[in-house]
């Protein structure tokens, strides 16, 4: 590497050597990160005379905090207010419609007591009519049972031949 000279000022000279020894690096890395710095950054240091970085960081604070308002108030607010409206909204409809399917429900019950009501109504007459019906068949049997012995008796009075004593024990 062959080495450069560069002109500058007492002054300016002075300020570097304390900058060096601040930063603990020679003056030769020095100017070559300032160098490297500038170029990277992009900033122009004749602009940078009389302005105080930490002035500079609360002035882009600032911005981006006055950004973040602006967003907040045109974005995240309506899109807030937008879901929370959103919200009552479903709240209402699922209690209209837990009020609906408690309706029907209260509907369908009640008709399944009609439907069980005339069920058993039904079974009741039917189980009736079944007792009528085997007394009425039970008082027919009864009749034919004593007409048939009646026929025995009168056709063997003297029961000669056992078809009384037979038949009576066919109806025991």
């Amino acid at each position: 590497m062959t080495k450069k000279s560069i002109i500058i000022d007492e002054k300016a000279h002075a300020e570097l050597g304390k900058l060096s020894e601040s930063l603990r690096i020679n003056l030769g890395a020095l100017i070559q990160e300032m160098i490297y710095y500038f170029k990277k950054t992009g900033i122009d240091p004749k602009d940078a005379i009389n302005k105080d970085p930490s002035l500079m960081v609360a002035a882009l604070d600032k911005r981006i905090v006055s950004f973040l308002k602006v967003q907040e108030r045109d974005i995240l607010k309506p899109l807030r207010q937008d879901v929370f409206n959103y919200q009552n909204t479903q709240k209402e409809e699922i209690s209209k419609l837990i009020i609906s399917i408690n309706k029907l429900l209260d509907q369908h019950s009640e008709r399944a007591a009609e439907i069980k009501k005339a069920h058993f109504e039904n079974l009741n007459k039917i189980n009736s009519n079944d007792v009528e019906r085997t007394k009425m068949v039970i008082s027919e049997l009864q009749k034919n049972r004593q007409a048939i012995l009646l026929i025995c008796k009168l056709l063997d009075d003297k029961n000669k031949s056992g078809t009384l004593d037979k038949i009576k024990s066919l109806f025991s």
